[in-house]
């Protein structure tokens, strides 16, 4: 009887001693699982982020290209984002109130 209960302890103290090692080990700190789902997540949303820049990148490089090369409907279209009017136009501007 008391090698059993002697051998259940043993059992119980290994079993309890290698769970407490695999937690440790897999579920906390920096290695963990959880740290390595939450990395390849961000690196994921990051990927996305680096794609998203290549278009505008792309898109900029193409109006560029177009002011470069004197596109005169570009260079008014700049012009009129900052501002600016044809000799005799007037330029109208509105206040959008907001609403609370």
């Amino acid at each position: 009887m008391k090698r059993r209960k002697k051998r259940n302890r043993g059992l119980i103290l290994t079993i309890a001693v290698a769970m407490t090692i695999c937690y440790y080990l897999f579920l906390s700190g920096h290695y963990s699982i959880w740290r390595l789902f939450e990395v390849r997540e961000e690196n994921e949303r990051t990927r996305t982020g680096i794609e998203d820049l290549k278009i505008r990148i792309e898109r900029q490089k193409e109006k560029n290209e177009l002011l470069i090369n004197r596109d005169p409907f570009e260079m008014e279209k700049k012009a009129r984002e900052r501002g600016m009017a044809r000799e005799g136009e007037i330029i109208y501007k509105y206040e959008v109130e907001k609403e609370n």
